[in-house]
């Protein structure tokens, strides 16, 4: 039996398409690996004007991998998205799974039909962002900012940098994510403490526990990573209080979505001088307004939701997509499908 795939918008930083504005970037090399997921796959890379338009494929799809703005039309100004008319014109009833290219799932909640199984980009990013992460921290302790701040005025000063052994990182949301920033982190003698719904262990992080304890762990924090799904649970999460339970001193990196932190606390938190540095990569409303204290706030570095560019992002995407399509053709359980009741 044949497989009808569609593929249709551009992965958020992906580096080499040949059409970003129609979000068509799959090289002959991704196609054909596409084409030999299954027996008898006909694939269709399609312009996102088309569907946006209201033009469906030449065959109704059987399994789909899209980017798209989904329940938040505010995304619909983003490089080669699929709106949510482009996405309801592959929507029919032959369809059975549905690979979003993006890990978060919040703006696919309610318009995924029921029976087709979704599954999302999770872990596809992961080592990239992990590497943004790191690296904004051990700009932070080998004060960078400063250094290029003197060699752009030519100024020779010695600067007490610090060593990151010996230090706690905790890091809300032990996915992959989080796990691959944790298992760096060790590799630099940093401990770090997971936090999770229900403190259970796992691989890269020394220990963990839940978010009840999420203050108790901040107490012993010199870094905090939010890593974590946006849920109703997480939302606001990261408070003003949470940010003052923090050591003195403390750095903070939101790698996740801007909703689970309270912007203008962070902000001040930063102003005043109890957290040292931020590292936003996420942020509420995108761009982010040329007024938003952020910009200014002492220690900041403000990211454009890009921590996770990579030239390999296009490759993992396909690598997931392939195997989900092998897995669909012969009946075996898919990967990185989202429970959309529980928003991950």
């Amino acid at each position: 039996m044949a497989l009808n795939v569609v593929v249709a918008g551009l992965p958020k930083a992906v580096q080499h398409a040949q059409d970003p504005d129609e979000g068509l970037w799959l090289t002959d090399e991704q196609r054909a690996r596409v084409l030999g997921a299954a027996p008898d796959v006909r694939l269709e890379h399609l312009p996102v004007s088309q569907l946006n338009a209201g033009r469906g494929p030449e065959r109704a799809p059987h399994a789909i991998m899209v980017e798209t703005s989904g329940s938040k039309p505010s995304l619909d100004v983003e490089q080669g998205i699929l709106t949510r008319s482009g996405l309801d014109v592959l929507l029919g009833p032959e369809l059975r799974l549905l690979q979003s290219m993006s890990a978060g799932a919040e703006h696919l909640v309610g318009v995924v039909p029921d029976g087709v199984a979704f599954a999302n980009a999770s872990g596809v990013s992961a080592p990239a962002i992990a590497e943004t992460v790191i690296a904004g921290l051990l700009a932070d302790a080998k004060m960078l900012r400063e250094r290029w701040r003197h060699q752009a005025a030519r100024e020779w000063v010695e600067l007490p940098a610090r060593e990151l052994s010996g230090t706690v990182l905790v890091v809300l949301g032990t996915g992959n994510i989080g796990a691959s920033t944790a298992r760096i982190a060790r590799v630099l003698g940093i401990r770090t403490i997971g936090v999770n719904r229900t403190g259970q262990p796992v691989d890269g992080f020394d220990e963990t526990t839940t978010t009840e304890h999420l203050h108790d762990a901040l107490a012993r924090a010199d870094h905090f990573v939010i890593a974590a799904p946006l849920t109703p649970a997480t939302r606001g999460l990261v408070d003003a209080t949470a940010l003052a339970a923090m050591k003195p001193g403390g750095w903070v990196a939101n790698v996740a979505r801007g909703a689970i932190h309270d912007a203008d606390a962070l902000a001040a938190a930063l102003h005043d001088g109890h957290l040292r540095g931020a590292l936003i990569d996420c942020h509420v409303t995108e761009p982010l307004p040329a007024d938003d204290p952020l910009w200014a706030a002492p220690g900041a570095t403000v990211l454009p939701h890009d921590s996770h560019a990579s030239q390999l992002l296009g490759d993992r995407q396909v690598d997931l997509f392939v195997d989900n399509l092998s897995r669909l053709s012969q009946g075996r359980p898919l990967r990185n499908l989202v429970d959309l009741s529980r928003g991950y």
